[in-house]
């Protein structure tokens, strides 16, 4: 597994994945609300396309799947993705960790919605 991503921004080279898709989950359990995440240096739109050759194919599929698993975590309310420009054409890609619950608590009553879509499955 790789190490653990350097807390400090400005550090991080251009271009530096520090983390994979399992690094991210990893950071994501352990991280509290408001830990902060940098897990991309560069221009992550431009840089994951195979047509630029900035990156090379294990690195562009490395940042891609961090890339998509942090969406994912948005989407489920575990993260606020946050973009901070460091230079022309370079942003450093962070991820804050929100308060969303990683798993439903043992205590949740479905609602009246979910059990009248239950009962026609």
């Amino acid at each position: 597994m790789l190490a653990r991503p350097d807390p400090v921004p400005g550090e991080l080279a251009l271009f530096a994945i520090p983390l994979d898709e399992n690094g991210f989950v990893d950071w994501l359990i352990d991280a509290k609300p408001g830990d902060t995440l940098v897990y991309y240096r560069g221009h992550l739109s431009h840089d994951r396309m195979p047509s630029t050759k900035v990156l090379d194919d294990l690195r562009r599929r490395r940042l891609a799947d961090v890339a998509n698993r942090v969406l994912a975590a948005e989407a489920q309310g575990l993260v606020m993705p946050v973009q901070r420009r460091v230079g022309r054409n370079e942003w450093l890609y962070l991820a804050i960790r929100t308060q969303g619950a990683l798993r439903p608590t043992h205590n949740h009553k479905p609602s009246a919605s979910s059990v009248r879509s239950l009962a026609h499955v």
